[in-house]
């Protein structure tokens, strides 16, 4: 486990937007802990592979949209750039390019997995 400090200066040095995230999580930085691990030891990265894999693009549109928003709302910038790359093809109903930003996706969630309190 990463002492508080030091996992938000490894998200700020990855792109991550730390000082407004922590402003709206009221400097709370064991609840922030709780919802990082949350969401990046979640199954929604896994369920977005079986969506796309399985063609349900409408469901698939809707998880990563969730995704994004979650990660929007922890600061985690380059997460939810790629998830952006993704949730807008399906949109529209495409998935053109969709699986090569999902493979960019779980190498940079790998990354991220290193800073969960459980690792």
């Amino acid at each position: 486990m990463r002492e508080d400090k030091s996992m938000l200066e490894t998200l700020e040095q990855w792109g991550c937007e730390t000082e407004k995230t922590m402003e709206r999580f009221l400097d709370d930085k064991e609840f922030y802990q709780e919802c990082y691990d949350l969401f990046i030891g979640g199954e929604g990265l896994e369920h977005l592979k079986c969506e796309l894999d399985e063609g349900r693009i409408t469901d698939a549109f809707v998880n990563a949209h969730g995704m994004k928003g979650t990660a929007s709302n922890l600061g985690l910038v380059p997460i939810a750039n790629i998830l952006s790359k993704i949730v807008e093809p399906l949109r529209a109903g495409k998935t053109d390019g969709v699986m090569e930003q999902y493979d960019q996706l779980c190498e940079i969630w790998k990354k991220y997995a290193t800073l969960c309190k459980n690792n």
